[in-house]
């Protein structure tokens, strides 16, 4: 029997926008095989090593959620969407997530995309975001 190869979710950018692609079981578990976020709808790009700002309503729909392991998926909040795909998250009511890369939009759906990922990806992201947005 061979081994089981986890497909990781991955990025793609372009002038116009930002994809975040997810393979295998991040697919199954956020219920998306995709995120694109134009690059005229986003706010902000920021990487925060604790996110924990959730609004007072926080509701999934469609995702999963199991503490301390994942939490991924479509929330509704009274703000608008959140797309969120973390690992080990903190806490049941608002938890906290760490090592997240939140995308802040003017869009009702999705309102913020938080993505856990290495600092090192976040801050390439970040600079994408500030070198498309001057053109």
């Amino acid at each position: 029997m061979g081994s089981r190869k986890r497909l990781p979710m991955y990025t793609q950018t372009t002038d116009q926008s930002l994809t975040f692609v997810l393979e295998g079981t991040e697919q199954a578990l956020a219920l998306r095989a995709k995120i694109r976020i134009e690059v005229e709808d986003i706010t902000s790009v920021e990487w925060k090593e604790k996110f924990y700002d959730w609004p007072k309503m926080l509701v999934r729909m469609p995702g999963s959620y199991l503490p301390s392991w994942i939490m991924a998926g479509s929330y509704w909040t009274d703000d608008g969407w959140d797309f969120v795909f973390a690992k080990k998250p903190k806490g049941l009511i608002k938890p906290m997530l760490f090592d997240v890369l939140v995308i802040t939009t003017s869009k009702n759906r999705y309102k913020r995309v938080i993505i856990r990922m290495k600092k090192k990806q976040a801050k390439e992201i970040e600079s994408w975001f500030k070198r498309v947005r001057k053109n």
